[in-house]
This record gives C-alpha cells, sequence and structure tokens, in this order.
C-alpha cells in the first residue's frame, strides 16, 4: 500500500515537471516571437525614416539647383555649354534618356554637399546634382549633344551616409538613396509652372526659371 503511494506521488511530481518544462517552452518561443518582431519593426522604422530622408535630401538639392540654373542664366551660360560639361563623373540614371552630367555653374560643382543633421541623430545627409538634355531635344541627335530648345533635365541624389570626414565627404556607410528629377524651362524672366500632375510618380515636374 505504501508502495503505491510513493508510485503515485513520483507519477505526480515527474508529470508536474513535463507541465512546468512545457510552460518554460512555450513562454521562451513566446518571448522569442515577441523580441524579433520588435526588432522587425523598429528596423522598419529606421528604413522608413532614412528612406523620408534621402527623399528630403533629394527634394533641397532641386531647390539649390533651380537656383544654380537661374544664376547660370544671369551669367549668359547656356544649356549646351551646362549639359557639355566635361569633368567629374556621369551617372547613369533610370527612365532612360542620356547620362547625367555634374552640374558645373562658372567655378562651381555641385557634389556631395552635406546637410544639417537632425536633432539627435548621427547620420549625415548629402545631395549631389546632375544635369542632362531632355530626351525630347532634337539636338540629341548630333554629336555631341547639343540643346535646340532651352529645356535642361535637373537631377538630384539623396544619399544618407554614416559619417562625415574633415573635408565635408561622406565616409562610412551608404544607408539610403533618393533620385528626384525635373525639367526645367530656362527663359530670360524667371517664373513658376505648375507640375505636371499624374506624369510621373517617380519625381519628374516641370518648371521655369530664369534671369
Amino acid at each position: 500500500m505504501r508502495g503505491t503511494r510513493i508510485q503515485k506521488a513520483r507519477k505526480t511530481r515527474g508529470g508536474a515537471l513535463i507541465i512546468a518544462l512545457l510552460v518554460v517552452l512555450v513562454l521562451t518561443i513566446v518571448g522569442l516571437g515577441v523580441a524579433y518582431f520588435t526588432q522587425l519593426e523598429d528596423q522598419t522604422s529606421g528604413n522608413i525614416r532614412l528612406a523620408k530622408t534621402a527623399f528630403y535630401a533629394a527634394e533641397s538639392g532641386l531647390r539649390t539647383g533651380e537656383r544654380a540654373i537661374t544664376r547660370a542664366n544671369q551669367l549668359a551660360a547656356t544649356v549646351t555649354e551646362l549639359i557639355s560639361y566635361a569633368g567629374g563623373t556621369k551617372i547613369g540614371l533610370p527612365g532612360g534618356g542620356g547620362a547625367g552630367v555634374p552640374l558645373f555653374v562658372r567655378g562651381t560643382t555641385y557634389d556631395q554637399i552635406a546637410l544639417t543633421a537632425a536633432p539627435g541623430t548621427s547620420d549625415v545627409a548629402f545631395f549631389t546634382l546632375y544635369v542632362r538634355n531632355n530626351t525630347e531635344d532634337p539636338g540629341n541627335n548630333a554629336t555631341p549633344a547639343i540643346d535646340t530648345d532651352n529645356v535642361i533635365n535637373l537631377v538630384s541624389v539623396g544619399q544618407i551616409w554614416t559619417g562625415i570626414d574633415g573635408s565635408g565627404h561622406p565616409t562610412g556607410r551608404l544607408l539610403a538613396t533618393k533620385i528626384l528629377e525635373e525639367q526645367i524651362r530656362v527663359v530670360t524672366a524667371g517664373k513658376g509652372a505648375p507640375d505636371q500632375e499624374d506624369t510621373d510618380p517617380g519625381g519628374t515636374n516641370t518648371g521655369e526659371t530664369g534671369g
């Protein structure tokens, strides 16, 4: 009789131990799942923040480029002169058309311009400006290409890097890139023109600028 009670007690303790181990295993799996999804959410939020910052850097570059092209027009620099600049490195761009050449306006190249970092962040935003002739210009058939319609495409490449060196150049790791392009008609009297709605969701619009 006594032996039977001892065996039942052992079985009860053994069953309780198994249940406890199962509970610990379930809680561990739940905890790992929560930690994983929390980390994934943080990464997603971080990627969204970087993408937005790169977009704003590229947008800031476009506004700077508009002013630079207005200045070039005031200095009597032609669109052909701008798209024929041979210095720097050309860049292949999405959407077809010719390669972009660095925007160079009478001694100034708009290459890797650093922007002020947002408070509490260590990432650094930069933009680089390029220009190319619009694909509709018949002057593209010439060698080298020339401008015949006073229309130029301004391209802004916004990038986020992990650091900046003493010379103001990006260092470390490239975190995000955003490319925006707009078409500008260079005229004598500058004025704004409405965007081409729904024409290019990737960021191309049309405006006018001039002296």
